[in-house]
């Protein structure tokens, strides 16, 4: 009846170019989600039908029925479409769902396993919506900015339906913040470990809500990992993007996870439009003192900042640094490697290079060279944590790479593509 697709920014490109593999079926094509919900009359000139604007669980099914022409248009809230003659229409939304409780659990009983990465051997889970923090690198996205929440009750049971029906064993929250109701998280905690399941899970907070006693419970209740958005080691920067905590509570968050037998992921944005490489030295500083506490710099962890739309980055530099609209191209390439334009290619960890390729922000030689800097310590402290080389061999590889880009960038590229090759073997 209608194909739906839910819109991100990065990906904004695909989907349009999806929308032209799919309109000869002549089936209404209906866009949502975050990238939707900020710019909604986009879509519809890239060959959607309509846009659903905001959260779809108390809409969607108005919004199939009327594009498969079972009711007005008009009827459904929060639907953006274009008209006979042209014109953009929309209707006001409805409000966000107050009662998450109410709504169903996904249907993951409808989804065929075989579809789907046998290694993802965790089940997502949604426990809450919104983010109260007004962090100047987000747009608020889907949710907005109140945090509304399931129940304790409501979450634990269906962790112990997916166990018991699916078989899973980890399960991973994809809460924007989900420690920011703590008496909410201590009751999920106390019901888990009344509940003996025999699962694990993951989660992600803010740096400050998290003290020793909330960890030693979320340990005991099977929580194995704590993602903290850190972001920068420049108490400047800190301030400047709104971030709530300080350098100090960052560290005690830290050693105090990984006290408690969590294991702590932490998450940097290199590249502020005004750092320079003091501030980047700030960042690479902390990134040294949290290193014996964290087994390993995930390559997303440390990445290069995008000014998506609807921030405050955005807003405020776009202009000035001629990338609006960047997600629709605009001439420049924003979403694919240049090959040959540096050396970090052919390594897992340097996919991050494509970003740094878009140059969003102009940064000049000596940011750049802060940046590789700052990777290269991530890329050799991963290779410590999975033994690969002795401490003597790791210092004399990271001292001759180091004089390799200085002298000889085409002999760094090929080492470093070798060492990628070798840990993905």
């Amino acid at each position: 009846d209608v194909i739906g697709v839910t819109l991100v920014t990065p990906l904004a490109q695909e989907a349009y170019r999806l929308t032209g593999l799919l309109r000869p079926l002549g089936v209404p094509l209906l866009a949502g989600g975050p990238h939707a919900t900020l710019l909604p009359e986009e879509p519809l000139a890239h060959g959607f039908d309509a846009v659903v604007v905001g959260e779809g669980e108390p809409v969607i099914e108005r919004a199939v029925a009327a594009l498969a022409g079972r009711g007005p248009l008009e009827a459904v809230p929060g639907l953006v479409w274009c008209g006979r003659t042209g014109l953009v229409h929309r209707t006001e939304p409805l409000p966000p769902p107050p009662d998450l409780d109410a709504l169903p659990w996904p249907a993951l009983h409808l989804a065929d396993p075989a579809r789907y990465d046998p290694a993802q051997d965790c089940v997502l889970v949604m426990s809450s919506r919104g983010c109260p923090a007004r962090c100047a690198y987000c747009a608020g996205g889907l949710f907005g900015r109140r945090f509304r929440f399931r129940s304790a009750a409501n979450v634990v049971a269906e962790l112990v339906e997916r166990h018991r029906t699916l078989g899973a064993r980890h399960f991973l929250f994809v809460d924007d913040s989900m420690g920011v109701d703590r008496e909410r998280l201590g009751d999920i905690c106390r019901r888990l470990v009344e509940a003996r399941l025999p699962i694990t899970w993951q989660m992600m907070t803010r740096v400050d809500s998290m003290d020793p006693a909330q960890l030693a419970l979320a340990a005991r209740a099977g929580c194995t990992r704590i993602d903290y958005g850190l972001e920068s080691g420049s108490p400047e920067t800190l301030r400047r993007i709104h971030k709530p905590h300080t350098l100090e509570m960052a560290r005690q968050v830290v050693v105090d996870t990984a006290a408690a037998g969590i294991q702590p992921y932490v998450f940097f944005i290199l590249g502020f439009p005004w750092e320079g490489p003091v501030a980047l030295d700030e960042t690479l500083e902390l990134m040294r003192f949290l290193a014996p506490y964290v087994e390993n710099f995930h390559p997303a962890i440390a990445s290069i900042l995008i000014p998506f739309p609807g921030t405050e980055i955005y807003q405020r530099y776009h202009a000035s640094f001629g990338f609006t609209g960047w997600w629709l191209g605009g001439g420049r390439s924003y979403d694919a490697p240049r090959p040959a334009t540096h050396a970090y290619h052919e390594c897992v960890l340097y996919r991050n290079g494509a970003v740094l390729d878009a140059d969003f922000f102009r940064y000049p030689v000596p940011v750049r060279r802060k940046i590789f800097e700052i990777f290269r310590f991530m890329y050799f402290h991963n290779l410590r944590g999975e033994r690969l080389l002795t401490r003597a061999r790791r210092k004399a590889l990271f001292d001759l790479s180091v004089a390799l880009a200085r002298r000889f960038p085409a002999l760094e590229r090929r080492l470093f593509g070798g060492l990628g090759r070798l840990r993905a073997a």
